[in-house]
């Protein structure tokens, strides 16, 4: 597809590349992610996720013979934590990898592969109180578009070819011997695509609001649940409406096993429950992480 057309074909292609945006790996908080490690702890984090679309769905109704959407990615995420004074800081990178096919009827299989866009981003633990088990943080994130893009394959794109920023706000409370609930709000404001099909694509802040919920089963091994709310993240070209704002609802369920006081393993399950538009996901992540 050579140039933006306003319906059909294209519409749809452009709610994949907005479902898909959304679709954060590594990026959405796990339980516990709120909760800071010592200071001078240096941890490694890796995830493999996979997921596909089970119905696809525009302005909240389910489109008959819609596409189907898998995605495969791979991503790195060191972390390090240190002090600033008395408030302890994060700083953390995330590097995305990925594989998209996007299956769409009389069309030939879109698909690419290759390095997503790199994020980097701070965490500041205003509240930091581990006796009545506490804690309250702001973590500002900015998204460098060094992805492998291609405006003629825009949507299927592991980069996005603009500048976003993320602020996360985000307040831990412990309960009980091993019990925690958490709290957590994301802004993200997006700069323009000036190669989206040939022309420029615009697209408005997203919110994301998520409670997330943790407890022990044995000593070593914890499971949780997560809520994702989202909306906003209009887009338009010239004015003109390609995706209208989300209004998306997923949930997923982890189990956390602490093999040593070094290494972790993390086995995610996440579900759309709702999507206003583009394709509904499910799928499994996998992380291990390293401390040191």
């Amino acid at each position: 597809m050579k140039q933006m057309i306003k319906t059909g074909t294209a519409a749809l292609i452009a709610a994949v590349g907005l479902a898909l945006s959304g679709t954060a790996v590594a990026g959405d908080p796990s339980a516990r992610d709120w909760i800071p490690a010592p200071a001078g702890t240096n941890v490694i984090a890796t995830y493999f996720a996979a997921l596909n679309s089970h119905g696809f769905y525009d302005r909240g109704d389910r489109l008959d013979g819609g596409p189907e959407i898998d995605v495969q990615a791979f991503v790195f995420r060191p972390m390090a934590f240190r002090k600033i004074g008395n408030t302890t800081v994060q700083y953390e990178l995330i590097a995305p990898a990925y594989r998209t096919t996007a299956k769409i009827p009389g069309v030939p299989d879109d698909r690419l592969s290759g390095f997503g866009d790199i994020q980097a981003g701070a965490a500041f633990w205003f509240y930091n109180n581990e006796e009545s088990r506490t804690w309250f943080a702001w973590e500002p994130f900015i998204t460098v578009p060094t992805g492998r893009y291609h405006g003629s394959h825009a949507d299927v794109s592991p980069g996005k070819n603009r500048w976003t920023t993320i602020q996360d706000f985000a307040f831990v409370q412990g309960f009980g011997e091993s019990t925690f609930l958490e709290g957590v709000a994301e802004f993200e404001f997006y700069g323009n695509n000036d190669n989206y099909y040939g022309q420029t694509l615009k697209k408005a802040p997203a919110i994301r609001l998520m409670a997330l919920a943790s407890t022990n089963i044995t000593a070593n091994t914890y499971v949780g649940m997560r809520y994702r709310y989202e909306t906003g993240g209009r887009e338009t070209i010239n004015g003109e409406t390609l995706v209208s704002r989300a209004k998306n609802h997923q949930l997923a369920f982890e189990a956390t096993y602490q093999i040593n006081d070094a290494n972790q393993i993390q086995l995610q399950y996440i579900h759309d429950l709702k999507v206003e538009n583009g394709p509904r996901m499910r799928g499994v992540q996998l992380r291990y992480a390293y401390a040191f």
